[in-house]
C-alpha cells in the first residue's frame, strides 16, 4: 500500500510540470524572439537607428493635420503658423471639448489630444480623441485636469 501511496504522490508531483511546459515554451520562444535582432547587419551604423521613438511636431498626423486646416482657413503659408502646444488629455465627454449646439454627446471621459497653434498672434484650439483627426474647435472648453494641477475645485 505504501507504493501505490508514493507512486500516486510522483504522479501529482509531474502533473504540474506536464502542463505548465507546455503553456511557458511558447511564451519563451516569443521572448527570445526579439532578442538580439536590432542590428544584426554587420554593416548596420549605430547612427542610424533613431534616438527617440516620439515624433517630432512635424511628424505628428495630429499637427500635420491642424497646420495644414489652418493654413487654409487663414490662407497663410504653414511655415507662419507655430505649434504652441500638442498634449494628450481627459475629455469630460464625448464632444471632445468641442460641443455643438443641439448635439448629444457620451457622458464618459474620453482619452484624446489637444493641438494649439498660434498664427498672427492669435491662438487656435484642435481637438481629437486618441484615434482619428483632430479638428478645428471654435469655442473650445478644458479637458479634464490633469494630476498635480490646482484647477480642480477645492
Amino acid at each position: 500500500m505504501t507504493s501505490t501511496h508514493n507512486s500516486d504522490k510522483s504522479k501529482l508531483a509531474t502533473r504540474p510540470a506536464a502542463y505548465v511546459l507546455p503553456v511557458l515554451a511558447p511564451l519563451l520562444a516569443l521572448t527570445l524572439a526579439g532578442c538580439g535582432s536590432e542590428a544584426t547587419d554587420p554593416g548596420a551604423n549605430v547612427s542610424d537607428v533613431p534616438s527617440s521613438s516620439s515624433p517630432t511636431p512635424a511628424e505628428d498626423p495630429n499637427v500635420a493635420a491642424a497646420i495644414a486646416d489652418l493654413a487654409e482657413r487663414q490662407g497663410i503659408k504653414s511655415e507662419e503658423i507655430t505649434v504652441v502646444s500638442n498634449d494628450e488629455v481627459t475629455w469630460r465627454d464625448g464632444s471632445l471639448g468641442c460641443p455643438e449646439p443641439g448635439k448629444m454627446y457620451s457622458m464618459a471621459l474620453v482619452d484624446g489630444v489637444r493641438v494649439v497653434l498660434e498664427a498672427a498672434g492669435k491662438t487656435y484650439a484642435y481637438h481629437g480623441g486618441k484615434s482619428g483627426t483632430v479638428r478645428f474647435c471654435e469655442n473650445p472648453q478644458e479637458p479634464v485636469p490633469s494630476e498635480g494641477t490646482s484647477d480642480a475645485p477645492q
